[in-house]
């Protein structure tokens, strides 16, 4: 009983350190942004929020190209997950296999492939060369595949006997029964996109269209607290996606490990 006890405790502050040192740098960056000198101020968030419009501007930008990313994705996904988990073909397994072989690949491998494709393409220097590769991401179709399994076939048989197409099968059935994957996959690929820094540097020569996580670096050093800012600014979404889809995400994650 004390040996079950100390080891609580001993979990207890393992938890909570780990806590602490993962909270204490988005912690002072937030405090320091509103005491730039010791005194309570707003004026670097009036700038970056009201007064100039450029940060405000690359925000949207940044945000309307992780909505599409998004989008594709999940539609890639889902017809992909759903072939994978229900419909069976010769080499599915094998294709399977190669899937998740280049679901754990590193960025930096793909990067030179992808440029040399989409300069063949001619889309560098555009958002469609940071659109198009995450949205076939591997990741999102191998999460619903495992995802789309726990669909019972006789369920999906039932359907097709009332008359149900792919499409209306998908949307009645299959999806309303996977909410939490989908869920999942939303959340990481609009984190992947959101964070991203290799791609927009390897494949964008225009400035302006750097989305926010990039252009962070090149807010003016000579003023830290406006650089403080800007942090909290990048930082809001996925705080705020985290926080209010927290149990979806989990259970989309534990889903696809079950499997």
């Amino acid at each position: 009983m004390k040996k079950t006890s100390c080891l609580s405790y001993a979990s207890g502050f393992g938890g909570l350190l780990l806590a602490f040192i993962s909270i204490a740098p988005f912690g002072y960056v937030l405090v320091s942004s509103f005491l730039p000198s010791g005194g309570l101020a707003f004026e670097a968030y009036y700038d970056v929020f009201l007064g100039s419009p450029q940060y405000l501007l690359r925000f949207w930008k940044s945000m309307g190209l992780c909505l599409g990313i998004v989008a594709g994705q999940l539609a890639v996904s889902v017809l992909a997950g759903y072939g994978f988990a229900k419909c069976p073909f010769k080499g599915r397994d094998t294709l399977l296999f190669v899937l998740m072989i280049l679901m754990v690949l590193p960025l930096q491998v793909t990067l030179a492939p992808n440029y040399i494709m989409l300069d063949k393409l001619g889309l560098l220097d555009s958002y469609w060369s940071l659109l198009l590769p995450s949205v076939f991401a591997p990741l999102g179709a191998f999460i619903l595949t495992q995802s789309f399994k726990s669909v019972s076939d006789a369920i999906i048989d039932a359907a097709k006997l009332d008359g149900c197409g792919l499409p209306r099968l998908l949307a009645k059935v299959v999806l309303p029964m996977n909410a939490s994957g989908l869920v999942c996959v939303a959340l990481l690929s609009f984190l992947d996109g959101w964070n991203m820094v290799e791609q927009p540097i390897a494949y964008l020569k225009d400035f302006q269209r750097y989305p926010i996580a990039v252009a962070l670096a090149y807010v003016p050093p000579s003023d830290p607290t406006l650089q403080l800012v800007c942090c909290v600014l990048v930082a809001l979404p996925p705080l705020f996606l985290f926080t209010y889809f927290n149990r979806e995400l989990v259970e989309g994650i534990v889903l696809a490990e079950m499997k």
